[in-house]
């Protein structure tokens, strides 16, 4: 710009000066003619104003084209970050256990100690009968049993004496029969009373509704204050042991995946929520009709969300790459074979938003979706272009803003 006004300037003190040496010999000729001087001297300095506009207007819409040519650049800064290579799979989830929970007595529910979607711990009591029915059996039973061990033990004591008795003559053999079968149908008795007692006593245990294995409530269906009976199922109990989402992967792209390998799954029950899984087992057997493999992805359910027959997708992530600087590779540019060059934004100080275009040469190692990892030929907080309005080259001035802001 200033070079242009110095041309600008030569130019004008030229026409200037030969203005004024051509003013001379008119003046000499019309200084005879005062009023014509005047009109020659007024119309001169119109036009030399009128050049001036004409001067100035082409200048500043030159400099005005200029600044809105400039180029416009989008910056990310380049840090280290961690990425993945994934390969995408879909299946089904399998291995959860659903127990429908029952009394093995009737009764009336008394209480639930846990609600639904609780864990519950194996052997936990879910829930509990009425007892006084049963605790009345009980006593009934105890009762009855004491009572036919006191009248056995009484038929002992009776036996014992009667044959003493039979030894010195006393009674007769047909006596001692008699009263040795009197003590076998109370021992006997007392047997029966004695089953009776467990039969209450197991009784007594079944009021309570005891958690099969660790799991969680997935449901109530029969409610405190309701009468049951062993038909009756109360409520749904789940496992939370490990499941399994078992997918199906072409043979050719089998050889990429092993067992190890980290997974991250979602469910379109749980939309939002990831569940992370390791890769247990794969078949070694190709399906002859769709000419895939079986792999089984293993996924913890401590919570007991996932249930057999969900529907799942996500990722299987082949391998990691720690601490890598990666951009996009939409960013580099190549010029064959293997120059790669990527645009680098050097800010110019004191210049807000202005800065200066480096097209430096990189060294890549491979690609991770949309990104490009780099080995070599840039650093950390460095700005790369990753979108602009115009053509790049080396040194440049253009406008940036960063892509997050």
């Amino acid at each position: 710009m200033k070079q242009i006004l110095n041309s600008i300037y030569k130019i004008l003190v030229f026409f200037v000066n030969k203005l004024l040496y051509f003013l001379k010999h008119i003046f000499a000729k019309i200084a005879a003619d005062r009023k014509l001087m005047v009109i020659c001297v007024v119309s001169i300095l119109v036009v030399i104003f009128i050049f001036s506009f004409i001067i100035r207007k082409l200048v500043f819409k030159k400099a005005k084209d200029e600044k809105s040519q400039i180029v416009k650049v989008k910056v990310e800064k380049i840090k280290k970050e961690n990425k993945s290579i994934s390969y995408p799979v879909m299946g089904t989830i399998k291995g959860t256990v659903e127990t429908e929970l029952r009394f093995e007595i009737e009764g009336v529910i008394q209480k639930y100690n846990y609600k639904e979607g609780d864990r519950i711990p194996k052997d936990a009591t879910i829930a509990y009968l009425d007892i006084k029915d049963a605790m009345a059996k009980l006593q009934y039973a105890k009762n009855k049993y004491e009572s036919e061990k006191a009248a056995y033990f009484s038929a002992q004591q009776r036996l014992k004496v009667y044959e003493d008795l039979f030894k010195l003559k006393a009674i007769s053999e047909s006596k001692i029969i008699e009263v040795r079968y009197e003590v076998e149908s109370i021992k006997q008795r007392m047997a029966t009373a004695m089953a009776e007692l467990d039969l209450a006593q197991s009784n007594l245990q079944k009021t309570n509704l005891k958690a099969p294995y660790a799991g969680v409530l997935a449901e109530i269906y029969i409610h405190a204050g309701e009468f049951v009976t062993p038909n009756d199922v109360v409520a749904k109990f789940i496992s939370i042991q490990d499941v399994y989402c078992e997918v199906e992967v072409p043979e050719k792209d089998v050889l990429q995946l092993k067992t190890g390998l980290n997974a991250t799954l979602t469910c379109d029950a749980y939309p939002n929520t990831k569940f992370d899984g390791v890769v247990s087992e794969i078949a070694p057997i190709v399906k002859e009709k769709t000419r895939t493999v079986v792999v089984k992805i293993r996924i913890p359910n401590t919570q007991g969300m996932l249930r057999s027959g969900m529907f799942a997708r996500g990722e299987i992530k082949i391998q990691e790459i720690q601490n890598a600087i990666a951009v996009l590779k939409d960013s580099v540019i190549s010029l064959g074979g293997e120059t790669k060059l990527l645009p680098i934004l050097k800010p110019i100080p004191d210049k807000e938003n202005l800065g200066v275009v480096e097209l430096r040469q990189i060294t890549i190692s491979q690609e991770v979706d949309k990104y490009i990892i780099i080995t070599d030929g840039v650093n950390e907080e460095e700005y790369y272009i990753t979108e602009t309005t115009g053509e790049l080259s080396d040194g440049i001035v253009v406008e940036y803003t960063e892509a997050n802001q």
